[in-house]
Formats: structure tokens, sequence, C-alpha cells
């Protein structure tokens, strides 16, 4: 576990919980209530949820808000690569199962920013003490009582702030560029196959 200065626990400044476990409140037979479901695979290594695919659940009964996700609540993996994301307007409502810890931080009064801690969550210092701790489990999956317990420094208010927008600008630098990428990738596979197609049509 983490142990920086002026440490605090977690859990004495934000609800820190498992997820559902599904077949406990899934409907029996057609119906139910349909929810939207958050998948390991919808969880992108990069610390974004990938919305085509998240997929659907039936629940037997309304589900209780500690498993529903709400904006602002953190999300994280507890299996490799233990991805940390952060929950918006656009995914808010996704049911959270067993596969996942739920973090909701507490509106007031507000000691720890939800961007800072899941700027810090994803951090290669948390990542290597989470893989330090999960080492003895065949499946490499870690507790949810490991974050309950971890101990993070809290910077002041502002400076949180700062560190939270930095990290979601270089996030969506990331993706736009990623889209560049694949943009140019694919104005290059169209002009080499109008090169082609010329070669062919002067012979």
């Amino acid at each position: 576990m983490i142990h920086p200065k002026n440490a605090t626990r977690l859990d004495a400044i934000a609800s820190v919980r498992s997820g559902v476990v599904l077949a406990r409140k899934q409907a029996t037979g057609e119906g139910g209530i349909p929810y939207r479901l958050l998948t390991l695979r919808a969880v992108h290594p990069e610390g974004r949820i990938e919305g085509d695919k998240l997929g659907v659940f039936h629940a037997a009964g309304r589900l209780s808000e500690e498993y529903v996700a709400q904006a602002e609540d953190i999300v994280i993996r507890l299996t490799e690569p233990y991805t940390a994301v952060l929950v918006d307007e656009t995914t808010a409502g996704m049911v959270v199962s067993s596969n996942f810890t739920l973090i909701r931080v507490g509106r007031e009064p507000r000691r720890v920013l939800p961007g800072y801690l899941f700027w810090l969550l994803n951090t290669r210092a948390v990542k290597r003490d989470i893989f330090g701790h999960s080492a003895g489990n065949m499946l490499g999956a870690i507790h949810p009582r490991y974050f309950a317990g971890m101990e993070i420094e809290l910077p002041p208010i502002a400076q949180q702030r700062a560190i939270a927008a930095l990290h979601s600008l270089a996030l969506r630098e990331t993706v736009l560029l990623r889209r560049l990428a694949e943009e140019k990738r694919r104005y290059c596979d169209r002009a080499i196959a109008r090169a082609m197609n010329e070669n062919t049509e002067g012979t």
C-alpha cells in the first residue's frame, strides 16, 4: 500500500464498494428492467468508456443507486490492467458489476476532486502497487478492500483542479491524434489504390 506524506485513507473521503453480483439481480425469463451494463471490454486501457461496447442487463427489479453509476463516479477494473474510468453524463446510469469497484466522492465538503482521483488511480505508481498486491492471486484480481484502505495525498483543491484539467486535456488530445492518424492511414490507402489503378490502366 502506498503511504504518501499527509496521507488520507480513501474510504474516509469517499464511498468505496464492489459492484453488484449480476446473477442475484437478473430477471428470469423475458422482461425485467433494462440497464446499460459496463463490461470489461468497454473499458479502454487509456481510461475511457467506449459506449458502443456497453452491454445490456435485465434486472428483476429497480436496482439500488449504489450499483448504478452516477456522473463523477470512478469505476476501476479489479483485474489487469486495473484501469480507472471517470463516469460522465453520457455514461451515467450504467450498472456496475462485481468485476469493478465503484468509488463515489462525497459532495460537501469535498476534499478530493473526482478528476484528480481519476488521474491518481491511473498513475504508474498506483498501478505498480496494485500489481504487487495482486501477485499472489491466480486470477490477478485485486480486492475492493485495497482501494478502501488506500492512503492518498490530498493537495489543495486548486492544485487538484489543475491536475485534473491537464489530465483531461491530455486524454482528449490522445483521442484526437489517434483519429487523425487513422484518417491519414485511410487517405494513404486510397491514394495507393488510385495509383495502382492508374498503373493498371496504363499498361
